[in-house]
């Protein structure tokens, strides 16, 4: 691979904004291949077959989670650059996806040209979180965060305990503990105070 031949991957549930990533990577970025894919399984796939040097994700993807993908790429040893575009403005996950060693988490409701010098930044070896809070989430680590995301998506614990790979008595206790540094007695208030924070 030269110098100047760089892969990138854009990982969205939605093909409007891989094509408008696509585009913009490919004309502003030089990158000469970008992939797309909308699920785990494809960009497990990709990431098998090329050398990524740059992901782009959202936090919420069908049937997966983006901090999950990003943790499991850490684990692997993924060297490459990790930026999340998402949709999500709380800011715990942009809290979760740095310490979890993402290199920048920017709002799809960006101007494109913040966007535009986000990935510019990453490239480059900056970090670029736009969107940090202390709050009730800052506490959960970043196992409980993950958890916390599947469980107010609508999870069960049986579904959470598949996709992690860990047994229903521990998604039960990271629930509990989630639960409890929140202060709150339900998923239901759970989500209330995500939606009212």
């Amino acid at each position: 691979m030269t110098a100047n031949t760089r892969t990138a991957l854009i990982i969205d549930s939605f093909p409007m904004v891989q094509q408008a990533m696509q585009q913009m990577l490919h004309t502003n970025h030089n990158f000469e291949k970008v992939l797309l894919a909308s699920d785990a399984f494809t960009a497990a796939s990709a990431l098998r077959q090329y050398d990524i040097d740059l992901i782009i994700l959202d936090i919420q993807l069908a049937g997966f989670d983006g901090l999950d993908f990003l943790r499991r790429m850490r684990a692997k040893q993924f060297a490459g650059k990790i930026l999340f575009v998402s949709s999500n403005e709380h800011g715990m996950y942009s809290n979760a996806a740095k310490k979890m060693g993402a290199n920048g988490y920017v709002l799809k409701t960006e101007n494109t040209e913040i966007i535009q010098d986000a990935i510019s930044s990453v490239l480059r070896g900056y970090n670029v979180f736009k969107h940090n809070s202390d709050n009730e989430f800052s506490a959960l680590s970043k196992r409980e965060t993950i958890v916390y995301n599947y469980l107010v998506k609508g999870f069960t614990n049986k579904r959470i305990s598949e996709l992690l790979s860990i047994s229903t008595k521990t998604v039960s206790t990271y629930k509990s503990r989630i639960l409890n540094k929140c202060n709150v007695d339900s998923i239901i208030e759970l989500v209330q105070l995500k939606e009212s924070a």
